[in-house]
């Protein structure tokens, strides 16, 4: 074998590489049940990087079959192999243990469909993943991450999945049975609850009252397929959703912004009081208001960013069927304001640490001269 590998390394033909690999990878693969030391692993895919660019297709397939589910090749070979066609990048993206969260970042962002479908079946999902998974991808790709009870959900998406619910009886439904086999899940559905989250769907709220989840699961299952349908005098839809969250991403913001173009200002006043800590009555009474210089300062408080309240003032003003001409005014003193207390946010900041630094000195002079003063003493 060793003969055969050096003479196949002395020719130069790109098929003689393919055999080449094709040669070391079997032999890799098969080391006689003996794990490769981290060295090897490097050195074995080093060599292969070096030639992949010259490797046919059954090389590289050859490659796949045998090594994409393992961790006997580099993060840097796996990612390369990601990036090859659907048919040979499936098994890494899917399982193999090597590929690096850039890799996987990037698929959730931009990966195709079915890119994105393999990797919702994966085991050690982070929350970040699957928060970009849900804002950005297909429903099909949120039925799939809900299915898989080893991905984590966290309380953002959990509140973009009540968005889609409102309206959507499948997504209700995968709730549904993620709470049944999901402890944490369940939990955290719970909290939302009783947080007085108006987002819950009464249907929801009824079954996870009563324990009657599987029932509710049960009987959209069983309704005709493609049809909308009625739960507790609330129309749910079969179809794609035609609400996606703003931005294509699970921060405060874009929930806040998917829930006023929703017209949901009930749910968005809650969001606004959770996060600064005032009843969500109060909001509400703000945003229904004419008072925009108290909602302004709400939505300060609240740290929105300045394009998010620009696009708050559209969704308002339509709400209110108020003239827009307004909303450049309140922009402009919006980022004003916005400025002013970042300014004295840092100053505060900058003297708190120079309190600190100076009361650090202060314990190691005290340290410095105790024994000195007990001599002296």
């Amino acid at each position: 074998m060793r003969k055969q590998l050096e003479q196949l390394a002395r020719m130069k033909e790109p098929e003689a590489r393919s055999r080449l690999i094709r040669a070391l990878v079997a032999e890799y693969a098969r080391s006689d049940g003996k794990e490769p030391s981290e060295t090897e692993r490097d050195l074995f895919s080093m060599i292969v990087l070096s030639v992949f660019d010259q490797l046919d297709r059954s090389a590289r397939y050859e490659l796949v079959v045998r090594l994409a589910k393992t961790d006997r090749i580099s993060t840097a070979l796996a990612d390369r192999l990601a990036r090859e066609d659907y048919e040979l990048s499936e098994p890494v993206i899917e399982c193999s243990p090597m590929i690096s969260q850039d890799t996987l970042r990037a698929i959730a962002k931009a990966g195709s469909t079915r890119q994105k479908m393999s990797m919702c079946h994966r085991a050690d999902l982070k929350e970040e993943i699957t928060d970009t998974l849900i804002a950005r991808s297909p429903r099909p790709i949120v039925h799939a991450l809900l299915s898989n009870l080893q991905a984590p959900i966290s309380v953002k998406a959990n509140l973009a999945l009540l968005i889609f619910a409102n309206t959507e009886a499948d997504i209700l439904a995968g709730m549904a049975q993620r709470a049944l086999h999901d402890s944490d899940f369940m939990e955290t559905q719970m909290d939302i609850l009783e947080a007085g989250c108006p987002l819950v769907p009464k249907a929801f709220e009824n079954a996870l009252r009563k324990g009657e989840l599987e029932r509710l699961a049960k009987d959209i299952g069983a309704r005709g397929e493609g049809m909308d349908i009625t739960i507790d005098g609330v129309t749910y839809s079969r179809h794609e959703a035609s609400v996606q969250i703003a931005s294509g991403e699970l921060s405060f913001d874009a929930i806040l912004l998917t829930l006023c173009k929703e017209r949901r200002f009930d749910a968005a006043a809650w969001l606004i009081g959770r996060k600064i800590g005032m009843d969500h009555i109060v909001v509400l009474e703000t945003l229904k208001s004419d008072s925009d210089i108290a909602l302004m300062m709400l939505l300060l408080e609240a740290e929105v960013s300045d394009a998010t309240y620009k696009d708050m003032m559209r969704e308002r003003c339509a709400w209110q069927d108020r003239n827009p001409r307004i909303i450049p005014d309140l922009v402009q003193r919006y980022k004003s304001e916005s400025r002013r207390r970042k300014a004295a946010t840092e100053r505060a900041l900058l003297q708190q640490q120079a309190a600190q630094a100076g009361a650090e000195q202060q314990k190691k002079t005290t340290k410095v001269m105790l024994p000195l003063d007990s001599a002296l003493a």
